[in-house]
């Protein structure tokens, strides 16, 4: 067969496949009030006919940024859309170029853009749940199984980041700091103020048992909070950093799995918190987000080591000539942030699991600097004390240390 030949058919099918027309479309709600909190998802269904004369049906994802919660001064500068597009057109697509060049096998990480409008703050996106992926529920949390995928997934990320680095294709200069770590109003808000929220919810339905730990945590001031939050991120000048994801939590990586039921592709979603950096914020934030708290207390040596052997072989695997971080210095910068991230999770923990879907409004969250849009009723619900109980021990531990 020859190349006209070849080219005539690849046409053919091409165009056989490609949508003629929309015969139909309905939008739904892709996820219920309270899986996402700065936009709204939509689902595109629409019954379409192809190239072919077939009529089938497809859909789409639509992503619409909830403009309104960004209206107040701590969030103005923060355009997720803007930020998202960013990242898919100058971040994405020259991954999907680093795969196809190395002949990676496993696949890309993230879906496709399809369209954007940045006027409308709107991006259309390729419907993962039509190719078998799904979230892991937010209220159950990660297994080990779906932890060492995703760590994995994430080494490669990081290591293809830094590749493009290298070759000059994206610059640390092109994202803003982390606001989880780096601007204080955003902190305060949400990470100062879930912390707050804690205590009176303690106060409120944990028994007598906790008053002491509610009281501790009630007397700590944000001025405190401050400087070890500086602390935490008094990286060294020769810190291995890269492009982080910025906001991996479940409800922003997708999984399809085998029969039996087993995660054996992820795909990360929701690009609104780039940001350059250690990648020991991602690897950190995802650890005590996702998984299940007894098996990350019971495996976090482990699962730490497991990301690192990901992220130095992706840097083999893709070409990379500068300098690896070694496990102690994974290790290190881990512990560095801990008391950032033992602040998160007491004050998000209960948030991110909560079975009601109006555990926070975030722009009263944000109107009062954290004093209010903490639904306080979610800290009675079962089970959240022992899950939580250990961590905040540790927690109270970094407190009473002296900075």
């Amino acid at each position: 067969m020859d190349q006209e030949v070849l080219e005539f058919v690849l046409k053919k099918c091409a165009k056989e496949s490609s949508i003629k027309r929309i015969i139909d479309m309905k939008l739904e709600l892709a996820l219920p009030k309270g899986e996402n909190f700065t936009s709204t998802i939509f689902r595109a269904i629409m019954k379409v006919v192809l190239g072919s004369g077939r009529v089938t049906t497809k859909s789409y994802i639509l992503k619409k940024e909830t403009v309104e919660e960004r209206t107040h001064e701590t969030l103005k500068d923060y355009i997720f859309t803007d930020t998202e597009i960013s990242v898919y057109l100058r971040v994405l697509q020259q991954m999907d170029y680093l795969v196809e060049e190395f002949r990676d096998t496993e696949g890309p990480l993230w879906c496709k853009l399809l369209h954007f409008s940045q006027a409308q703050y709107t991006i259309m996106l390729d419907d993962l749940t039509a190719s078998g992926f799904s979230n892991v529920k937010r209220t159950q949390l990660q297994d080990l199984d779906h932890a060492r995928l995703a760590l994995r997934s994430l080494g490669r990320f990081h290591a293809m980041a830094k590749v493009l680095e290298e070759r000059g294709l994206i610059s640390k200069d092109d994202y803003k700091p982390w606001p989880f770590l780096y601007d204080q109003a955003f902190y305060r808000a949400m990470v100062f103020g879930g912390v707050k929220a804690l205590a009176k919810g303690m106060r409120a339905t944990w028994g007598e048992e906790w008053s002491e730990t509610a009281n501790l945590l009630g007397k700590i001031t944000f001025e405190e909070f401050v400087k070890r939050m500086k602390n935490c991120v008094n990286f060294g000048e020769d810190t291995f950093r890269c492009l982080n994801h910025g906001d991996l939590w479940n409800n922003n990586m997708m999984f399809k799995h085998n029969w039996e039921g087993k995660p054996i592709e992820l795909r990360f979603v929701d690009f609104q918190l780039p940001h350059y950096n250690s990648p020991c914020l991602d690897v950190i934030y995802y650890i005590y987000t996702c998984i299940k708290p007894h098996l990350r207390r019971q495996n976090y040596k482990s699962l730490i080591k497991f990301y690192h052997d990901s992220l130095t072989s992706s840097l083999d695997r893709f070409g990379f000539q500068g300098s690896k971080p070694s496990l102690n210095e994974i290790e290190e910068n881990m512990e560095r942030l801990s008391f950032f991230i033992l602040a998160y999770f007491a004050g998000s923990h209960a948030i991110d699991t909560a079975k009601t879907d109006d555990a926070i409004d975030m722009k009263k969250i944000f109107e009062s600097r954290g004093e209010e849009g903490f639904n306080i009723r979610i800290y009675s619900e079962a089970e959240l004390k022992e899950s939580m109980a250990e961590d905040l021990k540790m927690f109270v531990k970094k407190i009473q240390e002296k900075i």
